[in-house]
């Protein structure tokens, strides 16, 4: 997802916050929040709050799972995403043709 402007703002970032099950590395949950040009950026931990609140209104048992926070072009490309659950790197792996 690649922001660009909202009518006449500009963005200025995109923060993104996975929820992922550390026993097989699956991604549950996404959270993205864009900051438009001469608002406040949100806190890490800020971002992280809202990011549990959310999963956790959607039904996802938030308390076993773990939050990784990834840069937006990190996740950008049409593939098949998943967290190393040793390292808690970002795992890509191309879609089947």
């Amino acid at each position: 997802m690649n922001f660009q402007t909202t009518g006449q703002g500009k963005v200025s970032s995109v923060s993104c916050c996975l929820l992922f099950d550390p026993k097989d590395g699956r991604i549950c949950h996404v959270h993205r929040i864009v900051t438009m040009e001469g608002a406040p950026a949100t806190a890490q931990a800020a971002l992280e709050s809202r990011t549990l609140q959310l999963a956790k209104e959607l039904g996802l048992d938030t308390g076993r799972l773990r939050v990784l926070h990834v840069a937006e072009e990190a996740i950008a490309e049409p593939a098949h995403y998943s967290i190393d659950p040793v390292s808690s790197t970002l795992v890509k792996r191309k879609l089947p043709v």
